[in-house]
């Protein structure tokens, strides 16, 4: 078995990844796996390059584990203050992460797999809450949809509200996946897999107003930009919703809670499981079946979201 690096792994793996993976998936591992490979090179004290992958135990992988569920959450961002501890889910996450690495090395016969022993720690189930009718008046008033910003943040809001958009569905929307004379939108989903979404009445005007008075002439072909006419990104999406999080007191507001809003919206509405599974581009319907339990809370909810007629045979208002 050929002795790597801890450095050499960790180049060799993120290669092989792009090879197949998405850029942004390829950015996650890459990101996540470099969190370990600090951790023992701080342990170590001493360069990547000289960290041998046969000196690594399992009891570094577990001790690496204790040091992320200590670890203050937003350690050394650029932007915000640390402080509490990072969410299970996310220590679940960098610990998948670095069993996925690990299987990689095992399958190329670099390495012995020493992550056979530990456990990924449980996820937190917690509530979801989608948003109410008056929720989603307090949002829109917040934009000036005459100017161009504002309308294009609308639209950005919108595409997640009212067609189930995830935020990096929004960023990769491109002019020709707009069908305005059709009324539907191409999304372009996980694992580069197509949708069409029905377009809401709603929706089709802001998108064609943003499209034909305010979107700056661009080399790209995408459909919304960021600063200085550069791809919209999944940060500039993240930007705009710690601003409106702040000024609308929304203070669950996140762009998937948007996409829950719209699922459970339409089982609510009497959309079928079926349907919205192909809408929200999911493969498992086990994995849209949790909308069942949200919309059968949302009965209670004295003001609910409707979403466009355009989804339903026979829409049942709850007004």
């Amino acid at each position: 078995m050929i002795d790597l690096s801890l450095k050499q792994a960790y180049d060799l793996f993120l290669f092989d990844r792009q090879t197949f993976c998405l850029d942004k998936t390829v950015e996650n591992y890459e990101n996540t796996i470099r969190y370990f490979c600090n951790y023992i090179t701080d342990k170590r004290n001493c360069p990547l390059d000289q960290v041998m992958l046969s000196e690594i135990t399992a009891l570094d992988i577990k001790e690496y584990i204790v040091w992320l569920r200590q670890r203050p959450a937003n350690l050394n961002h650029p932007f915000k203050e640390s402080g509490g501890k990072l969410s299970k889910r996310t220590v679940r996450n960098y610990t998948k992460d670095l069993k996925t690495f690990y299987h990689f090395l095992v399958a190329e016969g670099y390495a012995e797999d020493v992550t056979s022993s530990v456990k990924v720690i449980k996820s937190e189930k917690r509530a979801v809450v989608p948003l109410s009718a008056l929720e989603v008046q307090t949002l829109d008033d917040l934009f000036r949809i005459r100017t161009s910003l504002g309308c294009r943040n609308y639209c950005i809001v919108h595409l997640m509200l009212d067609a189930g958009f995830r935020s990096h569905e929004v960023c990769t929307l491109r002019v020709q996946d707009v069908n305005f004379e059709n009324k539907f939108l191409v999304v372009h989903g996980k694992g580069s897999k197509e949708r069409m979404v029905p377009m809401s009445r709603n929706l089709r005007k802001h998108l064609y107003e943003y499209m034909h008075i305010h979107r700056e002439q661009l080399d790209s072909d995408v459909y919304f930009s960021g600063a200085g006419g550069s791809p919209l990104t999944d940060a500039c999406i993240k930007s705009l919703f710690a601003r409106l999080r702040k000024s609308s007191g929304i203070g669950r507001l996140k762009p998937h809670l948007l996409r829950h809003t719209f699922a459970t919206c339409f089982v609510f509405g009497g959309g079928s499981v079926e349907m919205l599974r192909i809408l929200l581009g999911h493969e498992s319907i086990s994995t849209t079946q949790i909308y069942m339990h949200l919309a059968a809370v949302y009965e209670f909810n004295e003001n609910p979201y409707e979403i466009d007629p355009i989804f339903f045979n026979t829409y049942r208002s709850r007004r």
